[in-house]
């Protein structure tokens, strides 16, 4: 079995499970072949499901060498990645180096850019007389069309690394492609957005209708090439974009600071540089409303404990102030009204 912290799945909700997966991805997991022949079936893995390359296990001998790797196809790409399509290729190793020279550059041809969004350790990207460090919740960029090192020094890496089609890109950049590593995240106003839709992308694309995989890469290279194409001027294409991947992004900071009872919508506003005006129209181009999805992620959250095993023995009350909820008076009216029982009758399991 693959030790801890080598599997993909965790954190992904269960409710995510009965979706149809977009497509079927192609595994590989060192844990499956013998130590000996860990690093060549790790780097078997790279070299399909990305490019040639040219992996280098130069890490002290602390341990053997363990891997995950995962290909699952974007777009309208096969595995790999087409002209029009693209993939997502998850990662989960032990330290090592890894190459792409001349001789590899001819010998695979296909031109794409990497889009790496860093999830564990930290990976040094040199190319072009430049190095861009990326560290866990950074996200770069990078080409294939001229030689790279990617350098994962800490013991652990876990990376979410996007082929983009050259072509795609180029479509989006008129004037032109720099064969260099650049750190996207990095950008004062959209890096928090590029940030939030590739992390969303790459734990939800098993578990996303193919068609809402599709849609979130294709966000995904918009607000990369509105970072590569600097202060130019944006295509209404690139504006819609942009506004829905903030919308993504307020919506996971509210889940994920739901139980927080400071969570407010000034705050948020704050938080995300927009004006209160501006935050209640992102939220009404859904048809929702700041304190409805905030209810909504509470009531999610209580539910969930009230039914969980191993929170069996603690009060009510307690549960619904871990989920942000400051009055159980209110809490209890609320689930009510949401489960049409009470939260009591909802932990014994009466009806719901």
């Amino acid at each position: 079995m693959p030790e801890a912290g080598m599997s993909f799945e965790a954190g992904v909700p269960d409710a995510a499970a009965s979706w149809l997966p977009a497509r079927m991805p192609r595994h590989w997991d060192t844990s499956e072949v013998a130590p000996a022949e860990a690093f060549a079936y790790y780097r078997e893995g790279i070299c399909t499901a990305f490019m040639d390359l040219v992996p280098e296990d130069d890490r002290p001998r602390t341990g053997p060498f363990r891997a995950v790797v995962e290909n699952r196809p974007l777009g309208s790409g096969t595995a790999r990645g087409a002209l029009n399509g693209g993939a997502l290729n998850r990662v989960r190793a032990s330290a090592h180096l890894v190459r792409r020279t001349r001789a590899e550059i001819a010998a695979a041809p296909d031109e794409c850019f990497y889009l790496n969004l860093e999830t564990q350790g930290e990976c040094r990207i040199d190319q072009a007389g430049e190095t861009v460090a990326l560290r866990a919740g950074d996200v770069g960029i990078f080409s294939s069309s001229a030689p790279f090192a990617l350098a994962h020094r800490a013991p652990r890496l876990a990376v979410a690394s996007f082929w983009v089609p050259r072509a795609a890109l180029a479509d989006r950049l008129p004037r032109g492609l720099a064969d260099r590593p650049q750190l996207l995240s990095g950008h004062p106003v959209l890096g928090a957005l590029v940030r939030e839709t590739a992390l969303t992308l790459a734990e939800g694309a098993g578990h996303l209708p193919a068609a809402d995989a599709d849609r979130l890469f294709a966000m995904l290279i918009d607000l990369a090439a509105m970072v590569l194409a600097g202060p130019a001027p944006t295509r209404p294409g690139d504006r819609r974009s942009a506004r829905a991947a903030l919308g993504l992004a307020v919506r996971r900071h509210v889940a994920r600071n739901a139980a927080d009872p400071g969570l407010t919508l000034d705050g948020l506003a704050a938080r995300f540089g927009l004006s209160r005006r501006s935050l209640q129209a992102l939220f009404a181009a859904r048809e929702e409303s700041f304190s409805g999805v905030l209810l909504h992620c509470r009531l999610t959250a209580a539910a969930a404990a009230l039914r969980h095993p191993a929170k069996a023995h603690l009060p009510i009350a307690s549960l619904a102030l871990a989920a942000g909820f400051a009055d159980p008076a209110h809490f209890s009216r609320v689930f009510k009204a949401r489960h049409g029982i009470t939260p009591g009758s909802w932990r014994r399991g009466d009806g719901g």
